[in-house]
């Protein structure tokens, strides 16, 4: 019996622990733990005004701030009987792109390609890839001022209200998004090529892949929940299928759908919805030789990479047939009743569920985060990978735990914080 203990695991947002037992050459026990104080916002939302609902919840990540926001306002909506615009939508999943570009770009540039190039940090490999780290940065700022055009501000975003926009974007700046965006498609094609082109390890393992879908787009903000063996379930029904379970080693719930683990993220999205993705991303693909399905959790990082051409597209296509007109936001008149939200999250189906009473304020809430959902799914992988993993070195063990753990892009501030990893 050995054991390994890690105080900390880098290049991720937020803190866990991570014990593993092994026994006579077999793995007796794989516990992802999170340890940060739980965060308490289904309690803290809970007898708030359906108005201000939104702008608490978003303060659960500075990371997912936009999906939170979107997710809630959908849920208060969904509530209140409330039919948000056209306009107001196509703005919400522009502000969801953002929120996936410029989260995409941080994970991929900054956090996951330092693993590849045999560096402990972006800062380290800058000097001699720093083309690299600067197209990072340049996408990840084109998501942050796609947010900031017409969210307000980059982070925790103050324009959004229920029912609609308390102020909307000019002309203008819809024109300079769109130079930007129109500027920036190289460079995504770039950082396709280049995280289709790494070595990733050779590992698979399936597993139910969990997404948003619709019938005839690349969704993100709305459609119904799709698994990977096709069955489609509708947003509100989401509770006869996922299970909450409180593990007495984590601050953060588990999530199982059907009593199994599951994958959501960018992986589950393009494993669910490959065939619509815009043309240029479809012809990077091609171009670049990337299989979807694919069932290695490694390529969760392609798949991001492949997301963010998409995005771009479809950014594109939404600034050029919108024109915008002033719109204030719809009528609100308090009610009780229960409404469901759910959006993709960067790192996969993020859902707010609030029941309100006759007075629109909230009685009961449950907001299940993508990290939470991926804890099970990352131990079963753990489970798997580790027996072929056992005859080698006790730092090349622990590295390769880590960069698995990254390929997931875990964010876990949202899911309740690591990572320390204990061999037992």
């Amino acid at each position: 019996m050995t054991v390994i203990k890690l105080d900390h695991i880098t290049k991720i947002e937020g803190h866990a622990n991570l014990t593993l037992k092994v026994e006579n050459g077999k793995v007796e026990k794989v516990e992802l733990a999170v340890v940060e104080g739980s965060r308490f916002f289904e309690g803290i939302v809970a007898g708030r005004d359906h108005s201000t609902v939104h702008i608490l919840s978003q303060r659960i990540c500075g990371i997912c701030s936009v999906s939170h926001t979107l997710a809630a306002l959908k849920a208060i909506e969904d509530a209140l009987g409330i039919k948000a615009s056209l306009q107001t939508l196509e703005l919400r999943e522009l502000m969801e792109i953002g929120a996936h570009i410029q989260s995409h770009s941080l994970h991929l540039f900054l956090l996951a390609l330092p693993d590849y190039f045999g560096y402990k940090s972006a800062l380290d490999m800058a000097k001699k890839y720093k083309k690299e780290i600067l197209l990072g940065l340049s996408l990840k700022k084109l998501g942050n001022e796609i947010d900031r055009v017409i969210g307000g501000r980059i982070m925790h975003p103050v324009a959004l209200a229920v029912g609609g926009f308390l102020r909307l974007p000019s002309r203008d700046d819809v024109e300079l998004l769109l130079k930007q965006l129109e500027k920036a498609k190289s460079g995504a094609l770039k950082a396709v090529e280049l995280f289709a082109g790494l070595s990733y390890p050779k590992f698979k393992r399936r597993t139910d892949y969990v997404s948003l879908h619709q019938d005839d787009k690349y969704t993100i903000a709305d459609g119904n929940i799709m698994f990977s063996n096709g069955l489609e379930i509708e947003e509100n029904k989401y509770l006869n299928q996922l299970k909450e379970t409180v593990m007495p080693y984590s601050t953060a719930k588990f999530s199982n759908f059907g009593n199994r683990s599951y994958y959501v993220g960018a992986l589950a999205r393009m494993n669910n919805n490959f065939e619509h993705l815009s043309k240029n991303a479809a012809k990077c693909i091609e171009k670049n030789n990337i299989r979807f399905p694919t069932f290695n959790p490694y390529h969760n990082n392609i798949a991001q990479a492949v997301e963010i051409v998409n995005h771009i597209d479809r950014a594109i296509e939404i600034l050029k047939g919108m024109d915008i007109r002033e719109e204030k936001p719809v009528e609100v008149k308090p009610k009780a009743g229960r409404g469901v939200g759910i959006v993709e999250a960067p790192r996969g189906i993020l859902i707010h569920d609030y029941k309100l009473d006759s007075k629109g304020k909230v009685q009961k809430a449950n907001i299940v985060t993508p990290t939470a959902q991926n804890l099970k799914n990352i131990e079963d992988d753990m489970y798997k990978m580790l027996p072929k993993m056992l005859d080698k070195k006790e730092q090349e063990i622990t590295f390769e735990m880590e960069r698995l753990i990254r390929a997931y892009d875990p964010c876990i501030s949202c899911s309740a914080h690591f990572l320390k990893v204990k061999w037992d």
